[in-house]
């Protein structure tokens, strides 16, 4: 039995029913989900380090044993470092942490690809 951490970018702490944040660096926590099985075992929430580089969220989300991140979008550089830290990115369009989670569960979810990454700078939306 092996546990996988998720991670999802979250604008306020309600647990699985956090809204999802548009903005992968500036997010305010980030909600770690465990799964074993398929099955959710825990969840908890930690807040985000102060945005002084792309490195930082992602290095945070790897000192915490994430394997998988679900974002609505994030830059080119968090991404790339993803990619080098053994992190997969997963895109969702879901507003809310355990919707996005079910359909991760589920099968549902992709890869994000270039339609998902930003050049930075301004808050984004879903």
């Amino acid at each position: 039995m092996t546990i996988e951490k998720i991670a999802i970018p979250i604008d306020s702490d309600n647990g699985l029913e956090s809204p999802i944040s548009g903005h992968f660096g500036h997010t305010q926590y980030f909600l770690i989900a465990s799964l074993e099985d398929d099955e959710i075992v825990d969840v908890q929430t930690i807040p985000n380090v102060p945005h002084s580089s792309c490195a930082g969220p992602v290095n945070l989300l790897a000192q915490n044993g994430v394997s998988v991140l679900l974002t609505s979008g994030m830059g080119m550089r968090p991404f790339m470092i993803c990619q080098q830290l053994g992190i997969s990115v997963i895109r969702t369009s879901d507003n809310v942490a355990h919707k996005a989670i079910e359909r991760y569960i589920r099968g549902e979810s992709r890869a994000l690809g270039e339609e998902g990454l930003c050049q930075g700078g301004g808050r984004h939306q879903h």
